[in-house]
């Protein structure tokens, strides 16, 4: 039986990705002003943009994590899928609104199937697969052995590496190899699971997790910086999901917490992240709005990076973590009087 212990390793993690995924957005305000900032501004937005990008694949692993242990259930699968389209119709049609009152910009709900309203909730549409997926993968996943499992994981981070490298040199499949080659979101989705389970049989240590992902990352500043210094202008190919460099650092460091064992904790500490985390799916959401009113009204590129970011970045989630706590307690007010099937 999988014990229902609250595990703060997974709290701490959450907590975590939740400041990393603005500080993403902060760190791109100053990564794309390259030839406009400072050298050292350039190369600190580097820094921080870079190890921040480990935020969205250990949100997918910490969804594997906890999901694909669970028993199989079509209802709950259900109700995920349902309540996810409901998230993303209502943050939809909240985005296509603040981009006509702040950016005067209309967005065209025809390609709402080929480009979200704003860029960061592609990650409903990644995740809204998944759940629809989720009852096979918990029965196949619970069924697999070492063995099988050693086979998934050297598949997917084969696939994962000559489908980027291939698109590196423009070039593409047409067709993918099902699951371990078709989606880096699958993976991350699955490896969360492997390494709850399996990681005992591997153990590295933190030290050489966190080592492993901080060598990946900076490899992964140098290649970014090479591309740019090139080019002539901010070169973010090395950013994507899809990168293996970006797979190991995120993987160091989801594994890396794991592995620190049962972290000790104040009670006021674990009330904090606890805090943090059961507003973090809001907080995701809604951080885009402050940033823009800082990127349209307080001239952050005036702040030296070094400075600009952590500020900002702080702020942007303190801000952000009011609003989303005020805004999910108006809607646990409001989900009392509509259906149960949706809520």
């Amino acid at each position: 039986m999988v014990s229902r212990e609250r595990n703060y390793n997974i709290e701490l993690l959450r907590v975590i990705s939740c400041i990393l995924v603005v500080c993403i957005h902060v760190s791109n305000v100053y990564s794309r002003a390259y030839g406009e900032v400072s050298y050292g501004t350039y190369l600190f937005s580097l820094f921080t943009n870079c190890f921040s990008r480990v935020a969205v694949p250990v949100f997918f692993m910490i969804s594997g994590y906890l999901l694909l242990e669970e028993n199989v259930s079509i209802r709950k699968s259900i109700h995920r899928v349902i309540h996810t389209l409901l998230v993303l119709v209502f943050w939809s049609v909240l985005y296509y609104i603040w981009n006509i009152i702040f950016w005067d910009d209309r967005y065209d709900f025809a390609t709402l199937f080929e480009e979200p309203v704003k860029k960061h909730l592609w990650f409903l549409y990644a995740i809204l697969g998944m759940y629809i997926a989720l009852p096979f993968f918990q029965l196949l996943f619970k069924k697999m052995n070492r063995r099988l499992t050693e086979y998934f994981v050297m598949l997917w981070i084969f696939f994962l590496t000559l489908y980027y490298v291939l698109a590196l040199a423009d070039m593409e499949f047409t067709y993918t190899v099902p699951m371990v080659g078709n989606s880096s979101y699958l993976g991350y989705f699955v490896m969360g699971y492997i390494i709850r389970y399996f990681s005992k049989d591997y153990r590295l240590g933190s030290k050489i997790c966190f080592g492993i992902a901080f060598a990946a990352g900076m490899i992964n500043i140098g290649l970014t910086w090479w591309e740019t210094w090139v080019s002539g202008s901010h070169e973010e190919i090395f950013f994507q999901y899809r990168n293996p460099l970006i797979a190991i650092c995120s993987l160091g460091v989801f594994g890396g917490i794991i592995e620190q064992g049962v972290i000790r904790f104040t009670e006021a500490q674990k009330a904090l992240m606890q805090k943090i985390s059961r507003h973090s799916f809001t907080i995701y959401l809604s951080h885009i709005i402050f940033l823009d009113i800082v990127k349209e009204e307080m001239e952050p590129l005036d702040v030296p990076g070094w400075i600009g970011i952590p500020l900002y970045t702080l702020g942007i989630f303190l801000v952000t973590f009011a609003f989303a706590v005020a805004a999910d307690n108006a809607w646990k007010h409001l989900r009392q009087y509509l259906p149960k099937a949706i809520v």
